[in-house]
């Protein structure tokens, strides 16, 4: 066996080399987190946190209701053509109630500027998204005396 005897030269310059690495995957990191930064922060979160209560009030009162939203996403057979936002509210029996307005907030979660807002006519609604992907649907629909609100993650193709 022939064991190698370390020189003071040799160690300095394995610190140094590991250093180095950890120095260069570092630099590949930040830029990394940099360049894919996708901007996205909460405006007035302050607020919002605040807020709360009243979101976990208007959630119970909503509960009470025992209206129950039907909401979905039919994609087009045809590329290039609208998809479909189909959105029926119904009440505890089940009978469909008639709103009075209701508006879709479609959101992409992933990437800032690419929001938009629908009213919904009807049942069913025609939606052209600028992207494929996931994106979020929110539709407030209001009747004379009540609110109801659902949300709904899609994957447009």
């Amino acid at each position: 066996m022939s064991s190698e005897v370390l020189s003071g030269r040799r160690v300095a310059l394995y610190f140094v080399a590991f250093f180095g690495v950890v120095a260069a995957m570092d630099a590949f990191m930040v830029t990394s987190a940099l360049r894919t930064h996708s901007g996205l922060v909460t405006d007035h979160a302050y607020e919002k946190g605040l807020a709360y209560n009243e979101v976990v009030k208007a959630s119970n009162a909503q509960e009470k209701l025992g209206w129950k939203g039907e909401l979905e996403l039919r994609h087009a057979k045809n590329a290039g053509a609208p998809s479909t936002i189909i959105f029926i509210l119904k009440d505890e029996r089940g009978a469909p109630i008639a709103f009075d307005r209701a508006v879709a907030t479609i959101t992409r979660p992933t990437k800032q500027g690419m929001d938009f807002t629908l009213e919904l006519k009807g049942e069913e609604t025609p939606a052209t998204f600028p992207a494929s992907g996931v994106w979020e649907m929110r539709v407030d629909a209001k009747t004379r005396e009540q609110h109801y609100q659902q949300s709904k993650r899609f994957v447009v193709p």
